[in-house]
């Protein structure tokens, strides 16, 4: 999700912490397009990272040697209803969905299946980034800008979905799993701004 964090991040607000992961964004992906333009292998500047008040923090080495991050997701995530209920609600869009995305039918169908597909993996990927970024004064308020995110992408699969069950019926049931999920989410944002004792 992010390579590095900016040293001094307590007093940051949802939208502070917001803001760092969309510059964390554009980073990546002109990162991403350079790699691409010239073939280059080395990621990342010595410019380090900027944070909304202007400190920087310096850049940590990132370990391609793997080639694919594999996270060991801890018990503790396990019991949190709005993570099983979005990993469930991405297994289903999975299983449902991917037999469409190889028809090649010409219908369009099967794009909007793949960008469904690849969607709906983000909205459990930023509840865990936002489990892991840690639940203390310094980075509360970032784990819950990240589950927005995760709210933002599951409405964007919703979408998707409905376009999805116009023409495959049998894909409506995402629909009510999605809802689920959506309110769980809602449901862990509400309790962890809760949480913030400070503002």
């Amino acid at each position: 999700m992010w390579r590095e964090l900016p040293a001094e991040t307590r007093g940051w607000s949802e939208e502070d912490w917001e803001e760092f992961f969309k510059r964390q964004d554009e980073r990546h992906l002109a990162e991403m397009q350079s790699l691409s333009a010239d073939g280059a292998t080395h990621l990342g500047d010595s410019a380090g990272c900027e944070g909304p008040d202007g400190s920087r923090s310096e850049p940590q080495e990132a370990d391609l040697s793997e080639g694919e991050c594999e996270c060991d997701v801890d018990e503790s995530l396990d019991r949190i209803p709005a993570w099983r209920s979005a990993v469930a609600f991405c297994n289903r869009v999975v299983e449902r969905v991917s037999p469409i995305c190889e028809d090649r039918g010409g219908t369009g169908l099967d794009h909007i299946a793949q960008t469904l597909v690849a969607e709906c993996y983000l909205v459990p990927e930023y509840l865990l980034a936002g489990h892991e970024l840690g639940y203390d004064e310094n980075t509360l308020c970032g784990n819950i800008a990240l589950c927005l995110r995760s709210r933002g992408s599951l409405q964007r699969c919703m979408r998707w979905v409905e376009r999805v069950s116009q023409a495959r019926p049998d894909c409506a049931g995402l629909l009510v799993q999605g809802a689920v999920a959506r309110g769980f989410i809602e449901r862990r944002i509400a309790d962890l701004r809760a949480e913030v004792w400070w503002r």
